[in-house]
């Protein structure tokens, strides 16, 4: 079996192809192209159409590359410059149909997460607790834990191109800009040294992706290290440069052009990190991203989801009612399957998180409960999801009663108004909160905007009023966004 993942980086992209052996992950092809979307950054915080043409051109490459992958078996990750850019759903959209696969933009802590799942998979096994430093184009990663699963994990606003971008875009290298850089750099690292300063939290040290190998790389040039970086190492380096004063001076033959314009603000960066957690020595891993990205779908074809773990997880601090939480999510699945009894495996799973936790907000108020729900599940730090999954399943959780006209854009997702449709049905019926007998339910689909619930049980409304009155306002709630919904017997 084969599999791939698709890393939309704010430096670069990388296409990864690896073959499934004995649970292990064999690299068979990888592609890297410097798309550099966070130098495409504008002063109001668009990606600027020329950025977004180089990606959607490496998008559509790497679509040639993919010809015959399923698409369960791609994964397609964005990280900080699409977390943050504003027009980004819009490019998201065309990039999806440039690559042809899904793309989810990561939360930082998921993405730090998937670093430590990727590098750590390519280090021999340890009992040891591993730190891991990743400095991307727009953040850096932080994850520490043992073994292949990491337990603290966080990202920061901080990246290779960004400061580059800001300190030394003419190429120019002086003492006071590199100080200037990397003060800029430890600022955004403070909150790091109360959670991953050594050497209470971790044992050993190790960096990846392209800033820690080019460092690491410059160390060889220069006759330093052992295949690591020190703190001694680190200031050899940045002293080097200073002394060369220009980015086109330093002579670093080996080094690609893409990684040369960007190195000045990763080194920066890298010393700041060294700095702020008391490093003193990094081995480099050459595990990353898109390793991790691998390795955390292989799980999900072999039905261990570490996302079922986060849900269980997020209910373990809160009350609710599991029989009630049973009923709408039998009752939702059900009536999914009945819809659409093959495909949408994925829009499924999500329904039935979602069906899950609808009344989790209950633990704040029963007043607008769905509103605290929605924001508690958009909000939480769920290991394995990406942002717009958790926004999806909160989204259904904030739509599962009332009107529906807020919810337009949410709509233009026909696998989103499916599940949403469930839902609410699934919370009238279950809403005597009784395990009484339900009457048999199949849901049918009579168009692209007309829904029928057909109920296998003559006269069973009429004794159960309530459920019927709530059924009639569906209907009208539903003719309210140009939708067509109706219920009666067979």
């Amino acid at each position: 079996m084969h599999v791939a993942s698709v890393d939309l980086g704010s430096n670069s992209f990388r296409l990864q192809i690896g073959r499934v052996e004995a649970g292990k992950i064999i690299p068979v092809n990888y592609f890297k192209d410097g798309v550099r979307i966070a130098a495409g950054l504008d002063e109001k915080g668009n990606l600027s159409q020329e950025a977004q043409e180089r990606a959607l051109k490496t998008l559509s490459k790497f679509k040639a590359l993919l010809v015959g992958f399923p698409t369960s078996h791609v994964r397609a990750v964005g990280t900080q410059t699409l977390r943050v850019a504003k027009n980004a759903p819009e490019f998201i959209e065309k990039a999806q149909k440039a690559l042809g696969y899904p793309i989810e933009v990561l939360r930082g802590n998921e993405e730090a997460r998937l670093i430590f799942v990727g590098c750590s998979h390519a280090l021999p096994p340890s009992r040891a607790r591993r730190l891991f430093v990743d400095i991307g184009g727009a953040s850096t990663e932080l994850s520490v834990g043992q073994g292949y699963q990491a337990q603290i994990c966080s990202s920061f606003h901080i990246g290779c191109v960004s400061l580059t971008l800001a300190y030394f875009a003419d190429g120019v290298i002086t003492k006071s800009r590199f100080e200037a850089a990397q003060l800029a750099a430890y600022s955004q690292l403070i909150e790091a040294r109360k959670v991953f300063s050594a050497p209470q939290i971790w044992d050993e040290a190790y960096g990846s992706s392209g800033s820690m190998e080019a460092v690491c790389s410059i160390a060889r040039i220069l006759g330093l290290g052992d295949g690591g970086i020190s703190q001694h190492d680190l200031v050899q380096i940045r002293d080097y440069f200073i002394r060369c004063g220009e980015i086109n001076k330093l002579q670093l033959e080996d080094l690609h052009q893409s990684r040369r314009d960007v190195i000045a603000g990763g080194l920066a960066v890298l010393c700041a990190v060294f700095d702020a957690l008391g490093i003193e020595r990094m081995a480099f891993s050459s595990g990353a991203l898109r390793m991790g990205v691998l390795y955390d779908l292989q799980d999900k074809l072999n039905n261990n989801d570490c996302r079922t773990q986060s849900i269980d997880r997020l209910l373990s601090f809160v009350q609710w009612d599991r029989e009630q939480t049973a009923r709408v999510d039998l009752l939702s699945s059900m009536l999914m399957c009945s819809l659409v009894p093959d495909g949408l495996d994925e829009e499924k799973k999500c329904l039935h998180w979602a069906a899950q936790l609808h009344e989790i907000g209950t633990n704040i108020s029963h007043n607008g409960f769905h509103r605290h729900g929605a924001y508690i599940v958009e909000h939480a730090d769920l290991v394995g999801f990406s942002a717009s999954t958790q926004c999806w399943i909160a989204d259904l959780i904030l739509a599962q009663r009332g009107a529906l006209q807020e919810f337009n854009e949410q709509m233009r997702d026909s696998a989103w108004t499916l599940s949403l449709l469930c839902l609410r049905l699934a919370c009238i019926f279950a809403q005597e909160r009784t395990s009484a007998r339900l009457p048999e339910l199949q849901l049918l689909s009579l168009g692209a905007r007309h829904f029928e619930l057909r109920i296998k049980s003559t006269g069973w409304l009429e004794t159960h009023p309530l459920i019927k009155f709530l059924l009639d306002g569906e209907v009208k709630h539903w003719k309210a966004v140009q939708y067509t919904f109706d219920f009666c017997y067979c």
